[in-house]
């Protein structure tokens, strides 16, 4: 007797599902999210850096996800609805506007669907701020973390070599350490964190993690079968997995899981 697997994906968008060189899902991509979602005893997630609003950049295949683990982790939804939060107390965030006061960095607090970019006028430089707008997409608003629940902290600057530094004491943050910037979310939550309160759910699910960011390390140890993706700019994520993929933009998605996956 045949015995279907039963099998939980989660996947990441940025250079993952979604090719920000091309701004698009490519074809082979959109044909095994499509395949995926038809098939028996499987349940797709996306776990993303982003949040709620900007999940837009895979806007036409968000209707075959049931599960999205956001903002590295700290939110997680179910059909619309919140499964597990944890948002950043406001004495944190104050601590690290405290301490990028003296250095050419700016912070980004990341609400559900809404951030507000710290601005310090009398340090920060203002053409610094505009070019990072253009890819974070972020207001300056030093009120914002005040405003609303904030689950992420991006800090950016030109003092990037000492973003880790800076912030390793702080006891009470996860820091992600990417090329450019860090993410700064509650100690002990990062994407699997989320990610388990829904396998959880799914004991006898084979869970398959796939990414390419230094947010995916932790999903991809902790799952069944990790993906790194081809195009990952860090030795540790492909460490990380225990299998690499092609470039996403060689479009051979679907090629590949058809080969090692399906």
């Amino acid at each position: 007797m045949l015995t279907i697997k039963k099998r939980l994906f989660f996947f990441d968008i940025d250079e993952t599902l979604y090719s920000n060189k091309k701004k698009a899902i490519l074809p082979q991509t959109k044909k095994l999210i499509l395949k995926l979602s038809q098939m028996p005893n499987t349940i797709l997630g996306i776990a993303t850096g982003r949040n709620y609003r900007n999940l837009n950049a895979v806007e036409e295949l968000l209707p075959l996800f049931k599960y999205f683990v956001l903002m590295n982790g700290s939110l997680t939804i179910s059909d619309g609805q919140i499964i597990d939060e944890s948002p950043i107390p406001t004495e944190h965030i104050e601590e690290v506007h405290k301490r990028i006061q003296n250095y050419q960095m700016m912070a980004a607090s990341i609400g559900i669907n809404d951030a507000g970019l710290y601005f310090d006028e009398k340090k920060d430089d203002m053409e610094l701020v505009k070019e990072y707008q253009k890819t974070l997409d972020f207001a300056i608003d030093n009120q914002f973390y005040l405003k609303e629940k904030i689950y992420l902290l991006i800090v950016v600057g030109a003092d990037k070599d000492k973003f880790a530094p800076l912030f390793k004491d702080l006891d009470y943050f996860n820091i992600c350490v990417w090329k450019n910037h860090i993410d700064l979310t509650v100690k002990g939550v990062n994407k699997y964190y989320g990610i388990k309160k829904i396998k959880d759910k799914y004991p006898d699910h084979q869970l398959i993690c796939m990414g390419d960011g230094s947010n995916d390390i932790e999903m991809l140890e902790a799952a069944d079968i990790g993906i790194a993706m081809g195009n990952s700019l860090y030795p540790k994520v492909k460490a990380a997995a225990n299998i690499v993929s092609p470039h996403i933009d060689d479009d051979k998605m679907y090629d590949f899981y058809e080969e090692h996956i399906l």
